[in-house]
């Protein structure tokens, strides 16, 4: 990984960090909504036990308005702290993407591209099977020029005609060899 992945993770360390310090300060106005609900709930029922009960419906609609702003507030709060949840996830998601394309690009770049090797292969294959089928004809032509001599030399003529038996059957093994190579 290079300079492009070290700044990705700089940054990804300072959103984790933004991300940790509001997760705290979400917990602490949390911690202050469920005090302030445990004192409001606590000079309620002082207040039922003295007979004090609110008196008008105005006081209590001040009230309950007050109770559904601090409701609101600590909704906005979890949405905030569900939506840098969902940044985190984005951003790994992100860095996984990046990490999975770096390693396909280095598999492609592995891997070796065989169309000249296949080229190459079957040009010398063409360039053997001609190297093999002039050596059956020059092979032939031995066993010929062979079978002559022996004719016009009866004294060495079991020589001759072995010399010429042995091109024919390299004249033939280098045909069944060229059938190898048509196969």
């Amino acid at each position: 990984m290079g300079q492009g992945s070290a700044a990705s993770s700089q940054r990804e360390a300072a959103a984790d960090e933004r991300e940790r310090a509001a997760d705290e300060r979400e917990a602490l106005a949390n911690e202050r909504e469920r005090k302030a609900d445990e004192r409001e709930q606590d000079l309620d029922k002082r207040g039922r036990a003295l007979g004090l009960g609110v008196e008008t419906l105005e006081q209590r609609t001040l009230e309950t308005i007050e109770r559904l702003a601090l409701s609101a507030q600590r909704l906005n709060r979890e949405e905030a702290g569900v939506k840098r949840a969902e940044a985190r996830r984005e951003r790994q998601q992100a860095e996984i993407d990046r990490a999975s394309a770096e390693s396909e690009r280095g598999l492609e770049a592995w891997l070796p591209d065989p169309s000249r090797a296949v080229k190459r292969t079957e040009e010398l294959r063409k360039q053997a099977l001609t190297a093999i089928e002039d050596l059956a004809r020059a092979e032939e032509e031995v066993a010929q020029i062979h079978e002559e001599l022996a004719a016009s030399r009866p004294d060495r003529r079991d020589e001759y005609r072995r010399a010429a038996e042995q091109a024919r059957q390299k004249a033939r093994k280098a045909r069944e060899v060229s059938r190898a190579f048509t196969d």
